[in-house]
Protein backbone atom coordinates (compact mmCIF):
# COMPACT_ATOMS: atom_id res chain seq x y z
CA UNK A 1 0.00 0.00 0.00
CA UNK A 2 0.92 3.52 -1.26
CA UNK A 3 0.42 6.77 1.26
CA UNK A 4 0.66 9.58 -1.03
CA UNK A 5 0.35 13.41 0.57
CA UNK A 6 -0.95 16.33 -1.60
CA UNK A 7 -0.66 19.12 1.02
CA UNK A 8 -2.22 21.88 -2.00
CA UNK A 9 -4.57 19.47 -4.19
CA UNK A 10 -6.17 21.32 -6.97
CA UNK A 11 -8.95 21.21 -9.50
CA UNK A 12 -7.40 21.14 -12.61
CA UNK A 13 -8.98 23.01 -16.02
CA UNK A 14 -7.33 22.25 -18.94
CA UNK A 15 -8.32 23.32 -22.12
CA UNK A 16 -6.70 22.07 -25.26
CA UNK A 17 -7.21 25.00 -28.40
CA UNK A 18 -6.28 25.20 -31.88
CA UNK A 19 -4.42 28.31 -31.48
CA UNK A 20 -4.21 31.05 -28.24
CA UNK A 21 -3.95 35.01 -28.35
CA UNK A 22 -3.84 37.09 -25.40
CA UNK A 23 -6.47 40.18 -25.29
CA UNK A 24 -9.14 38.16 -27.78
CA UNK A 25 -12.92 36.60 -25.99
CA UNK A 26 -12.43 32.40 -27.15
CA UNK A 27 -15.25 30.46 -27.73
CA UNK A 28 -14.75 26.82 -27.94
CA UNK A 29 -15.10 25.14 -31.16
CA UNK A 30 -15.48 21.08 -32.31
CA UNK A 31 -11.87 19.87 -32.10
CA UNK A 32 -11.06 21.97 -29.01
CA UNK A 33 -11.30 20.37 -25.39
CA UNK A 34 -12.28 21.58 -22.35
CA UNK A 35 -11.41 19.08 -19.34
CA UNK A 36 -11.51 18.97 -15.73
CA UNK A 37 -10.20 16.49 -12.99
CA UNK A 38 -8.62 16.17 -9.60
CA UNK A 39 -5.35 17.30 -9.72
CA UNK A 40 -1.92 18.48 -7.35
CA UNK A 41 0.96 16.13 -7.83
CA UNK A 42 0.17 13.46 -5.30
CA UNK A 43 -2.96 13.16 -6.62
CA UNK A 44 -1.82 12.67 -10.46
CA UNK A 45 0.85 10.34 -8.50
CA UNK A 46 -2.02 8.09 -6.90
CA UNK A 47 -4.19 7.79 -10.10
CA UNK A 48 -1.35 6.71 -12.14
CA UNK A 49 -0.10 4.20 -9.46
CA UNK A 50 -3.43 2.82 -9.49
CA UNK A 51 -3.95 2.41 -12.88
CA UNK A 52 -0.92 0.38 -12.82
CA UNK A 53 -2.36 -1.87 -10.65
CA UNK A 54 -0.83 -0.36 -6.50
CA UNK A 55 -3.15 0.14 -3.94
CA UNK A 56 -3.23 3.34 -3.00
CA UNK A 57 -4.16 6.00 -0.27
CA UNK A 58 -4.31 9.59 -1.05
CA UNK A 59 -4.33 12.21 1.93
CA UNK A 60 -4.06 15.91 2.34
CA UNK A 61 -5.79 19.07 2.88
CA UNK A 62 -8.61 19.77 0.68
CA UNK A 63 -11.29 22.58 1.09
CA UNK A 64 -14.88 22.49 1.56
CA UNK A 65 -17.25 22.20 -1.04
CA UNK A 66 -15.05 22.06 -4.16
CA UNK A 67 -13.15 19.63 -2.23
CA UNK A 68 -15.67 17.04 -1.79
CA UNK A 69 -15.89 16.81 -5.31
CA UNK A 70 -12.02 16.68 -5.36
CA UNK A 71 -12.30 13.66 -3.39
CA UNK A 72 -15.20 12.29 -5.01
CA UNK A 73 -13.30 12.27 -8.46
CA UNK A 74 -10.14 10.77 -6.63
CA UNK A 75 -12.56 7.85 -5.13
CA UNK A 76 -14.00 6.99 -8.27
CA UNK A 77 -10.09 6.16 -9.73
CA UNK A 78 -10.68 3.71 -7.54
CA UNK A 79 -8.16 5.31 -4.80
CA UNK A 80 -9.26 5.37 -0.74
CA UNK A 81 -9.32 9.15 0.55
CA UNK A 82 -8.19 10.37 3.96
CA UNK A 83 -8.33 14.03 3.53
CA UNK A 84 -8.77 16.84 6.49
CA UNK A 85 -11.60 18.96 5.01
CA UNK A 86 -10.59 22.92 6.14
CA UNK A 87 -12.45 26.16 5.31
CA UNK A 88 -11.97 27.86 2.00
CA UNK A 89 -12.15 26.39 -1.23
CA UNK A 90 -9.93 24.22 -3.13
CA UNK A 91 -7.71 25.87 -5.49
CA UNK A 92 -8.02 25.63 -9.41
CA UNK A 93 -5.60 25.25 -12.20
CA UNK A 94 -5.77 26.40 -15.43
CA UNK A 95 -3.98 25.39 -18.21
CA UNK A 96 -4.07 26.31 -21.90
CA UNK A 97 -2.32 24.10 -24.20
CA UNK A 98 -2.33 26.01 -27.75
CA UNK A 99 -1.55 23.59 -30.28
CA UNK A 100 -0.52 25.66 -33.04
CA UNK A 101 2.06 27.45 -31.71
CA UNK A 102 2.81 24.44 -29.47
CA UNK A 103 3.09 26.12 -26.14
CA UNK A 104 1.65 25.66 -22.36
CA UNK A 105 0.39 27.90 -20.70
CA UNK A 106 -0.08 27.38 -16.34
CA UNK A 107 -2.17 29.18 -14.12
CA UNK A 108 -1.56 27.90 -10.65
CA UNK A 109 -3.81 29.27 -8.06
CA UNK A 110 -2.15 29.65 -4.51
CA UNK A 111 -4.70 27.17 -2.05
CA UNK A 112 -6.62 28.01 0.74
CA UNK A 113 -5.21 28.94 4.18
CA UNK A 114 -4.40 26.11 6.60
CA UNK A 115 -4.84 26.99 10.47
CA UNK A 116 -3.14 25.18 12.90
CA UNK A 117 -5.57 23.02 13.97
CA UNK A 118 -6.01 21.77 10.71
CA UNK A 119 -1.90 21.22 10.71
CA UNK A 120 -2.43 19.41 13.82
CA UNK A 121 -5.52 17.51 12.99
CA UNK A 122 -3.49 16.24 9.74
CA UNK A 123 -0.45 14.98 11.19
CA UNK A 124 -2.45 12.89 13.79
CA UNK A 125 -4.42 11.55 10.91
CA UNK A 126 -1.11 10.90 8.94
CA UNK A 127 0.89 8.79 11.69
CA UNK A 128 -2.67 6.94 12.16
CA UNK A 129 -1.92 5.45 8.07
CA UNK A 130 1.62 5.06 8.69
CA UNK A 131 0.99 1.22 10.11
CA UNK A 132 -1.40 0.27 6.88
CA UNK A 133 1.21 1.30 4.00
CA UNK A 134 4.67 0.37 3.00
CA UNK A 135 5.93 3.71 0.62
CA UNK A 136 5.48 7.53 0.80
CA UNK A 137 5.19 9.95 -1.76
CA UNK A 138 4.85 13.24 -0.66
CA UNK A 139 4.51 15.59 -3.62
CA UNK A 140 3.80 18.71 -4.48
CA UNK A 141 3.67 22.84 -3.36
CA UNK A 142 2.78 24.06 0.54
CA UNK A 143 -0.62 25.84 0.79
CA UNK A 144 -0.69 29.08 2.52
CA UNK A 145 -0.11 29.07 5.90
CA UNK A 146 2.19 25.57 6.00
CA UNK A 147 5.99 26.04 6.00
CA UNK A 148 8.55 23.46 5.48
CA UNK A 149 8.51 22.24 9.16
CA UNK A 150 5.73 20.05 8.02
CA UNK A 151 8.24 18.11 5.95
CA UNK A 152 10.46 17.32 8.82
CA UNK A 153 7.58 16.08 10.86
CA UNK A 154 6.38 13.85 8.50
CA UNK A 155 9.93 12.69 7.52
CA UNK A 156 10.76 11.90 11.33
CA UNK A 157 7.19 10.07 11.78
CA UNK A 158 7.52 7.55 8.94
CA UNK A 159 11.10 6.88 9.80
CA UNK A 160 10.16 6.19 13.28
CA UNK A 161 7.65 3.47 11.20
CA UNK A 162 10.55 2.27 9.04
CA UNK A 163 9.27 3.78 6.32
CA UNK A 164 10.83 4.95 2.65
CA UNK A 165 9.59 8.77 1.48
CA UNK A 166 9.41 9.74 -1.60
CA UNK A 167 9.54 13.61 -1.75
CA UNK A 168 8.99 16.05 -4.74
CA UNK A 169 8.47 19.17 -3.97
CA UNK A 170 10.50 22.69 -4.73
CA UNK A 171 14.47 23.12 -4.69
CA UNK A 172 13.73 25.83 -1.55
CA UNK A 173 12.95 22.98 0.30
CA UNK A 174 15.99 21.05 -0.63
CA UNK A 175 18.29 21.97 2.73
CA UNK A 176 15.20 20.90 5.06
CA UNK A 177 14.79 17.44 3.39
CA UNK A 178 18.62 16.92 3.29
CA UNK A 179 18.30 17.20 7.27
CA UNK A 180 15.64 14.38 7.76
CA UNK A 181 17.00 12.34 4.71
CA UNK A 182 14.23 10.31 2.72
CA UNK A 183 15.13 7.46 0.44
CA UNK A 184 14.25 9.76 -2.72
CA UNK A 185 14.52 13.46 -3.26
CA UNK A 186 12.73 14.72 -6.91
CA UNK A 187 12.90 18.79 -7.14
CA UNK A 188 10.21 20.21 -8.87
CA UNK A 189 12.62 22.57 -10.87
CA UNK A 190 10.13 23.35 -13.78
CA UNK A 191 10.38 26.94 -12.68
CA UNK A 192 13.04 27.33 -10.43
CA UNK A 193 16.73 26.63 -11.12
CA UNK A 194 18.12 27.79 -7.61
CA UNK A 195 19.52 24.84 -5.92
CA UNK A 196 22.06 24.36 -3.04
CA UNK A 197 22.80 28.54 -3.51
CA UNK A 198 23.09 28.62 -7.45
CA UNK A 199 21.36 27.77 -10.60
CA UNK A 200 21.79 24.56 -11.87
CA UNK A 201 21.49 24.26 -15.06
CA UNK A 202 22.81 21.16 -17.97
CA UNK A 203 23.72 17.53 -17.53
CA UNK A 204 27.07 18.02 -15.87
CA UNK A 205 25.28 20.29 -12.97
CA UNK A 206 22.56 18.52 -12.39
CA UNK A 207 24.98 15.36 -11.83
CA UNK A 208 27.52 17.18 -9.51
CA UNK A 209 24.65 18.91 -7.54
CA UNK A 210 22.93 15.56 -7.12
CA UNK A 211 25.80 13.87 -5.74
CA UNK A 212 26.51 17.13 -3.09
CA UNK A 213 22.89 16.40 -1.90
CA UNK A 214 23.68 12.51 -1.58
CA UNK A 215 26.99 13.28 0.58
CA UNK A 216 25.08 15.69 2.98
CA UNK A 217 22.16 13.19 3.07
CA UNK A 218 24.06 9.71 2.94
CA UNK A 219 20.70 8.02 3.59
CA UNK A 220 18.90 9.13 0.75
CA UNK A 221 19.67 6.81 -1.99
CA UNK A 222 18.57 8.72 -5.28
CA UNK A 223 18.54 12.35 -6.25
CA UNK A 224 16.29 12.76 -9.84
CA UNK A 225 16.26 15.72 -11.90
CA UNK A 226 12.67 15.02 -14.30
CA UNK A 227 12.26 18.48 -15.64
CA UNK A 228 14.01 17.80 -18.91
CA UNK A 229 11.76 15.87 -21.16
CA UNK A 230 14.91 14.74 -23.30
CA UNK A 231 17.50 14.24 -20.54
CA UNK A 232 16.42 13.13 -17.09
CA UNK A 233 19.17 12.98 -14.70
CA UNK A 234 19.57 10.58 -11.67
CA UNK A 235 22.07 10.17 -9.12
CA UNK A 236 22.57 7.44 -6.54
CA UNK A 237 25.80 6.58 -4.50
CA UNK A 238 28.69 5.89 -7.12
CA UNK A 239 26.79 6.09 -9.85
CA UNK A 240 24.75 8.76 -12.15
CA UNK A 241 22.44 7.55 -14.77
CA UNK A 242 21.36 9.92 -17.95
CA UNK A 243 17.85 8.72 -19.15
CA UNK A 244 16.60 9.62 -22.75
CA UNK A 245 13.76 8.73 -24.90
CA UNK A 246 14.25 8.70 -28.53
CA UNK A 247 11.91 10.54 -30.79
CA UNK A 248 9.35 11.98 -28.87
CA UNK A 249 6.54 13.50 -30.29
CA UNK A 250 5.19 15.88 -27.57
CA UNK A 251 1.93 16.34 -27.18
CA UNK A 252 1.32 17.33 -23.59
CA UNK A 253 3.82 18.18 -21.09
CA UNK A 254 1.29 18.63 -18.51
CA UNK A 255 1.74 15.47 -15.76
CA UNK A 256 4.83 14.12 -17.35
CA UNK A 257 7.00 14.40 -14.14
CA UNK A 258 4.05 12.60 -12.34
CA UNK A 259 4.15 10.05 -14.71
CA UNK A 260 7.65 9.56 -14.96
CA UNK A 261 8.12 9.14 -10.68
CA UNK A 262 5.10 7.02 -11.12
CA UNK A 263 6.66 4.67 -12.93
CA UNK A 264 9.91 5.11 -11.10
CA UNK A 265 7.30 3.72 -7.75
CA UNK A 266 5.85 1.31 -9.85
CA UNK A 267 8.84 -0.85 -11.31
CA UNK A 268 10.98 -0.34 -7.69
CA UNK A 269 7.78 -2.01 -5.68
CA UNK A 270 8.45 -4.78 -8.32
CA UNK A 271 12.02 -4.96 -6.82
CA UNK A 272 13.57 -4.32 -10.67
CA UNK A 273 17.15 -3.60 -10.98
CA UNK A 274 18.07 0.19 -11.33
CA UNK A 275 18.65 0.32 -15.08
CA UNK A 276 15.41 -1.45 -15.55
CA UNK A 277 13.50 0.59 -12.93
CA UNK A 278 14.63 4.33 -14.50
CA UNK A 279 14.00 2.77 -18.27
CA UNK A 280 10.30 1.93 -17.04
CA UNK A 281 9.77 5.55 -15.58
CA UNK A 282 11.05 6.82 -18.70
CA UNK A 283 8.62 4.62 -21.01
CA UNK A 284 6.10 5.75 -18.38
CA UNK A 285 6.67 9.75 -18.89
CA UNK A 286 7.20 9.44 -22.61
CA UNK A 287 3.46 7.57 -22.79
CA UNK A 288 2.28 10.72 -20.90
CA UNK A 289 3.74 13.01 -23.40
CA UNK A 290 2.31 11.72 -26.45
CA UNK A 291 -1.19 11.99 -25.26
CA UNK A 292 -3.06 15.03 -24.94
CA UNK A 293 -5.16 13.43 -21.66
CA UNK A 294 -3.42 14.47 -18.17
CA UNK A 295 -3.13 10.60 -17.18
CA UNK A 296 -1.88 7.66 -19.10
CA UNK A 297 -4.56 5.97 -20.68
CA UNK A 298 -3.48 2.79 -22.11
CA UNK A 299 -0.81 1.08 -20.55
CA UNK A 300 0.05 -1.00 -22.89
CA UNK A 301 1.91 1.82 -24.67
CA UNK A 302 4.33 1.84 -22.17
CA UNK A 303 5.41 -1.92 -22.32
CA UNK A 304 5.59 -0.93 -25.97
CA UNK A 305 8.06 2.52 -25.43
CA UNK A 306 10.47 0.29 -23.45
CA UNK A 307 12.74 -0.11 -26.73
CA UNK A 308 12.99 4.07 -27.16
CA UNK A 309 14.35 4.65 -23.79
CA UNK A 310 18.41 4.86 -23.74
CA UNK A 311 20.13 4.77 -20.95
CA UNK A 312 23.40 6.36 -20.26
CA UNK A 313 25.51 5.26 -16.90
CA UNK A 314 28.23 7.12 -15.53
CA UNK A 315 30.77 6.41 -12.76
CA UNK A 316 31.66 8.50 -10.08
Amino acid sequence: MVLTVTLNPAIDKILVLDSFEMHKLHRLHEGELSMVSAGGKGVNIAQTLTKLGNEVIASGFAGEHSGHLLCDSIRQAGITTNFIFTEGPTRTNITILDRQHEKLTMINDFGQEISEDDIHFFLENYERLLSRVNLIVIAGSLPQGVNSDIFSQMLQKAHKHGLNVIVNTAPKYVDVLMKEQPFLINPDMRSDHFLLGRTVDGIDQFLETGKNILEKSPQTEFVIFTHRLENVVVVTHGRGYVVRPADMEIVNMLGYGDAWLSGFIHAYLQEKPVPEVLRYASAAGLTNVEDIHKEIVDLKNIDQNLSRIDIEEINF
